[in-house]
């Protein structure tokens, strides 16, 4: 087979334009005085605050690049091929991975959440036996599981480096970034530095803990099916969209092509923007 030399153009011109668009991007990224350089840095720092508090094998470094990457590379194959419902794709990336890191991190602290009752009960249990701290954590650590026993690991950790407990117990709430664990934190702490009975304290947050446990089920529950409500109003757009192409190239054709479908198409993203945030803080009771 002969490729023709319009052919041969073609894909010369997609060379040079994606090699034009890569050069732009790593000029902007590479000046470290301008502000699209900044602006991906902030956000690299953000999704690396997100990656270590999880203990994620990665960097938020890395991330952004591959956010960065997959952006370019959908814009210039829509450029190329004319396909502008290729720019969903760069919408995705732009915005999919923080979501899906803050997501995964709010799973996270609640899962921290659901063993703190179990946690408590059993460092309670363990200064029973033996009036240190610090001993009561490390006998602590090795009975529980799950997220928390990361987070008291590392506290151990910084405690056998030299931080003072009191101290790292304090990092370790403000890295699980949790409103009920530090204040289980924070009543520990009281009580030891008050010379208070630390088992009983600590048996008596449990117990709290266990009745707020139960009144955030019966709130989970109710407001479940206005959740799975907010998904499915949240995706039925690009349903319909990947539904009425299929059905009909041509008839969604203006929205790709002329400027009022461009102003149409942005307005209607910036509409879905709000509702889901708005969702989001509707259905975000808090007891």
């Amino acid at each position: 087979m002969i490729i023709s030399k319009w052919t041969l153009v073609g894909w010369l011109a997609a060379l040079l334009i994606s090699g034009g668009a890569a050069a732009v991007v790593y000029l902007l990224m590479t000046d470290t005085e301008g502000a699209p350089y900044k602006a991906f840095m902030a956000y690299a720092e953000d999704l690396e605050r997100l990656v270590r508090l999880q203990y994620m094998p990665t960097t938020g470094l890395k991330i952004a690049q591959q956010q960065a990457a997959v952006m370019v590379g959908s814009v210039v194959l829509a450029l190329l091929f004319g396909e502008t419902i290729l720019l969903l794709v760069t919408v995705g990336a732009a915005i999919i991975p923080k979501i899906m890191l803050e997501d995964k991190l709010d799973k996270r602290r609640r899962s921290i959440d659901d063993m703190l009752d179990s946690f408590l009960v059993a460092l309670a249990n363990a200064l029973k036996v033996s009036p240190s701290l610090g001993d009561a954590l490390r006998s602590t650590a090795i009975l529980i599981r799950g997220a928390i026993k990361e987070d008291v690991e590392y506290a151990l950790k910084e405690y056998n480096l030299g931080t003072p407990l009191d101290q790292a117990l304090m990092n370790m709430a403000t890295r699980i970034e949790s409103r009920t664990f530090s204040s289980a934190m924070a009543t520990l702490l009281i009580g030891r530095q008050t010379g208070g009975d630390l088992p009983k304290i600590l048996e008596r947050s449990a117990s709290t803990l266990r009745e707020m446990a139960r009144l955030e089920g019966v709130v989970r529950t109710k407001t479940a099916e206005g959740k799975s409500q907010a998904w499915v109003l949240g995706a039925m757009p690009f349903v319909m969209v990947i539904v009425l192409q299929a059905m009909d190239p041509t008839w969604l054709k203006p929205m790709w092509t002329s400027f009022v479908g461009y102003l149409l198409m942005f307005g209607a993203g910036v509409l879905w923007i709000l509702a889901i945030i708005a969702a989001r803080r509707i259905l975000n009771v808090d007891i």
